[in-house]
């Protein structure tokens, strides 16, 4: 008889499938559903590079994704990852969001901005760290252009 969970299974293992989540974890998604909200990201044409760094905390913590960076054609060739930071306002040429819920935008291009958060949020919200982890590594910063992705180790915490 099949788990009564509401979700459908999502990770085989040892062909099992595999349904819920740990209470405090963060259901693990495939990298497959990943593809629509990159390539959004990697196919603009304005879009130079992105990147970010993903770690395991010094301090006791789960592994993540942070300090997520876009770089657009607009950008100054010298500004560094972390001036475009998309936590701190960085790269500018994307606009931004105001009002008590965001909803309004101030900017040059509000599909290029919905699309850049919609990775943002893809990358940070966890789901997909597990996939990241095990292509990438820990700790590593990510580097993605259309010709390849670049990674290094990084310094974090």
């Amino acid at each position: 008889m099949p788990f009564s969970d509401a979700r459908a299974p999502y990770t085989p293992f040892l062909g099992l499938p595999v349904e819920g989540a740990a209470e405090y974890g963060i259901r693990q998604r495939p990298v497959e559903e990943l593809r629509p909200q990159f390539e959004a990201v990697l196919h603009d044409p304005t879009v130079i590079e992105f990147g970010w760094q993903q770690y395991t905390p010094y301090d006791p913590g789960p592994f993540g994704v942070h300090y997520i960076w876009v770089r657009t054609v607009e950008e100054p060739p010298t500004a560094t990852a972390r001036d475009l930071w998309l936590m701190d306002g960085g790269c500018p040429s994307l606009g931004d969001t105001y009002g008590p819920n965001r909803e309004h935008y101030r900017g040059p291009d509000r599909g290029r901005f919905e699309r850049v958060m919609a990775l943002h949020h893809a990358l940070e919200g966890g789901g997909f760290d597990d996939a990241l982890r095990q292509a990438f590594g820990d700790p590593t910063a990510v580097t993605v252009r259309r010709d390849g992705i670049r990674v290094a180790p990084c310094d974090h915490d």
